[in-house]
């Protein structure tokens, strides 16, 4: 059997076997022990299909990554390569569960940083299709030995906007053209389209709407999440989360809404020389933009995962808060499902506030699935837009928007690979990338946690938000369900493995963001899409090694009875028996302080990408002016995370759409 990867590329016979096998000795079926379910270690990797859907996730990588991949399955199937991990010269495929499993240990400690990026590549899609993909209806079998229930897809709200669809090959003449209907975009629709402008706004991603919203957690990663939930940077030590959708990261993110700390706003202004971002004129925009997101906390109700972090800061005396959320009239017993789309019109996205303000109150259509490839130019000036849209059926159709402002606001991964493809060369494109590395810890509870249920993100943690010059991180909760349970925690066999996804129920999860003082790059590779260059310096190591130890005892002090980390061989403490006394836990840190932080070494995640095409005065240090207009290119604007002056050390959607609201008032004059 042959799995037709991107492009017609085709995994040959051999490569299939390979894969078929690497996923069978990561998740086999096994024998169960005292009080394991029966149900969940007879499952298996061949059973549930998990193979088969890795190989699809192939078409959604980029012609290097599938290379990579494929030479990784290659080399395992050569006896020589297979003897210089465990001294006997077989073919993987050949091996049996104890040496395949020694092959395993042996790749994910490698020397060589590509068989190190080539098992977490291949453990974390096999885990998380494995967990997340539901196999037998109407129950699957390995969510009911986890505890897990998923989404019944209760009944929806109707769909807030109408979508213009493409059939044909098709012009369109338009004021403006605003690339990406997410936070940015959002509300520069608003503002363009409240004011009497013509407005197309083009979004790459999902169709998606409320009534389509599936969701469950692989259909909904697969739909509304950036590569199917697969984009990475190029060694694939981080894993980056990003919404692919209407209404873009604010579709499926946690609801955390928070305004641009003083001291950021301060910082942004001396560093790049636009006062605006400390003066009043970018308050008010803050104001009006957390006005129409009702932006409080009434909603922030406190589900047992946001508990643990309130009672641990509690005992140690930590800085906490209640987190404000972009909410209203949200069913918190559907809350936990809406990292996947929310059905109920609760949380207050791009898509049900601004978008829907964009057509409510002006003329704007709004076309899905439709990818920008290049901007037009002509006598310094933006001309407009050609892009291709994808129909449902696969059918493709070129559109050509002519339109005299240009709004970019695709992300800060796409919005400089749409620069670069379009010709648009400015030194510090693609340049200082910013992303809040992110890792956590799991901690287990004598008592059911769910972290899956409730409201994601309501308690947060800031005491250590300051640590150095402004510079630090945040605690906060994820709310896991089983797919991306699966893909954080760390394999060091199959059956320590299954163990650990079986007390899921009772774990909770909590994550420590670095504002980060190291940059990364955004390229392209030869068909434009961004390739991402990313390495925590030593500076956001250390604070991720102290988060992790800020985390642990946080965990502790809430009453958890083991907390392990996410390092490739993790790190484990556990409780003292009842009424002994616990001398492990300083020795636990100690632990996490002389271990590595990056290079495949440790789980690493960002969902808050900033800054390839930041805003300053100076065009030989930033890509757009204060206004957020390109450097040079007349009625090209930016309004997204690309154009934030460095890192929020929050995560940065309030500020994305402040920023695009100031930046509108230039718009609208262009």
């Amino acid at each position: 059997m042959q799995h037709k990867g991107r492009g017609g590329e085709d995994l040959t016979e051999s490569e299939t076997a390979t894969l078929e096998a690497l996923c069978q000795a990561l998740l086999p079926s096994m024998l169960p022990g005292p009080g394991d379910s029966p149900e969940l270690f007879a499952a298996d990797a061949r059973t549930r299909g998990v193979a088969p859907r890795v190989a699809e996730t192939l078409r959604m990588l980029r012609d290097d990554e599938r290379s990579r991949f494929r030479l990784f399955l290659r080399m395992l199937d050569q006896p020589w390569f297979i003897a210089l991990q465990i001294g006997r010269a077989l073919r993987f495929r050949s091996l049996g569960q104890p040496d395949a499993e020694a092959v395993l240990a042996s790749l994910s400690s490698s020397r060589l940083a590509d068989l190190r990026a080539g098992y977490q590549a291949i453990r974390r899609l096999a885990t998380f299709v494995f967990y997340g993909v539901q196999c037998g209806t109407p129950r699957d079998p390995v969510w009911d030995a986890m505890g897990y229930v998923p989404s019944n897809n209760p009944a929806a709200t109707p769909s807030p906007l109408k979508l213009t669809p493409i059939t044909a090959h098709t012009t369109v003449e338009c004021d403006v053209c605003i690339i990406g209907s997410g936070a940015g975009g959002s509300v520069a629709a608003a503002q363009l389209a409240g004011s009497g402008r013509k407005v197309i706004v083009l979004e790459a991603g999902s169709d998606w709407q409320s009534e389509d919203f599936d969701q469950r957690e692989e259909p909904g990663t697969r739909e509304l999440y950036q590569d199917g939930g697969a984009t990475s940077t190029r060694d694939l030590s981080i894993t980056l989360l990003a919404g692919a959708a209407l209404g873009g990261g604010t579709a499926i993110n946690w609801q955390t809404s928070l305004r641009t700390p003083e001291n950021v706003r301060d910082e942004w202004a001396e560093s790049s020389g636009c006062p605006h971002f400390a003066g009043d004129s970018f308050t008010k925009s803050l104001d009006a933009v957390c006005e129409r997101l009702s932006v409080g906390t009434a909603e922030s109700d406190i589900n047992p995962n946001n508990a643990v972090l309130r009672a641990g800061c509690e005992a140690l005396d930590y800085e906490w808060r209640v987190t404000p959320r972009n909410s209203s009239g949200c069913d918190a017993a559907q809350c936990g499902n809406c990292v996947y789309g929310c059905r109920h019109g609760g949380k207050q996205s791009g898509a049900v506030t601004w978008l829907r303000d964009a057509q409510a109150n002006g003329d704007t259509d709004i076309i899905a699935r439709c990818r920008a490839e290049r901007i037009t130019t002509a006598n310094g000036g933006v001309t407009g837009v050609v892009a291709t849209a994808i129909e449902r059926n696969g059918g493709r159709h070129t559109v050509q928007i002519h339109a005299k402002v240009v709004v970019a606001a695709c992300g800060a991964l796409h919005t400089p690979a749409l620069m670069l493809r379009s010709g648009i060369i400015r030194r510090e494109v693609g340049r200082n990338l910013f992303m809040h590395p992110t890792t956590g810890i799991g901690a287990t509870f004598a008592r059911r946690i769910e972290a899956w249920k409730g409201p994601p993100q309501t308690i947060m943690c800031s005491e250590f938000d300051g640590l150095a010059d402004g510079y630090g991180f945040r605690i906060e909760t994820a709310p896991a369900h089983p797919g991306l349970l699966a893909h954080a925690t760390p394999w060091v066999s199959a059956r320590a493995h299954r163990e650990n996804m079986q007390a899921a129920a009772s774990k909770a999860f909590l994550i420590a963001l670095v504002r980060d003082t190291t940059s990364g790059r955004v390229t392209t590779d030869r068909s434009g899409r961004p390739v991402v260059d990313y390495i925590a310096g030593k500076g956001e190591q250390a604070m991720l090694r102290s988060g992790m130890a800020s985390m642990a005892r946080i965990a502790q002090a809430a009453g958890a009875t083991m907390v392990q980390t996410l390092h490739t061989a993790p790190l484990v403490w556990s409780a003292p028996a009842e009424g002994g006394t616990d001398s492990g836990m300083n020795a636990f840190c100690d632990a996490i302080a002389h271990e590595r932080a990056a290079d495949n070494h440790l789980a690493l995640f960002s969902a808050h990408q900033m800054g390839t095409c930041r805003m300053g005065r100076d065009p030989a240090l930033a890509v757009c002016d204060a206004e957020g207009q390109v450097f040079g290119i007349r009625g090209l604007y930016i309004a997204d995370a690309s154009a934030f002056p460095g890192s929020s050390g929050v995560n940065p959607m309030i500020s994305v759409m402040a920023l695009a609201h100031h930046s509108a008032r230039a718009m609208r004059e262009a």
